[in-house]
């Protein structure tokens, strides 16, 4: 019963700190768009927020470990993915596309 309350608690925690990393992460990207002219599309980061949710909701309802499930999974795992590729963009664009 502790073990099951302490996942919950470091799950929910985990969630909050990566929503507050997106959202910096977001606010970096409006505020190069703004300061620089060119186009990020730092709205694109609704996408990967959405799904990140959707994903540790959904592992948080059924209250199951984050493994091995194949649908929460492909809802971490997909924006991941989609956060990795805005943040590599992001990057490319504030150096330079070097």
């Amino acid at each position: 019963m502790l073990v099951e309350i302490a996942k919950q608690l470091l799950a929910g925690y985990v969630a909050v700190v990566i929503a507050a990393l997106i959202f910096f992460l977001w606010r970096i990207a409006s505020f190069y768009e703004a300061a620089s002219g060119k186009r990020v599309g730092h709205r694109f980061l609704l996408l990967p927020s959405a799904l990140l949710s959707v994903g540790a909701v959904w592992y948080l309802w059924h209250e199951v470990d984050f493994v091995g499930h194949p649908v929460g999974d492909f809802f971490l795992f997909s924006g991941g993915v989609l956060l990795f590729l805005f943040s590599s963009r992001l990057t490319r664009l504030m150096t330079g596309e070097r």
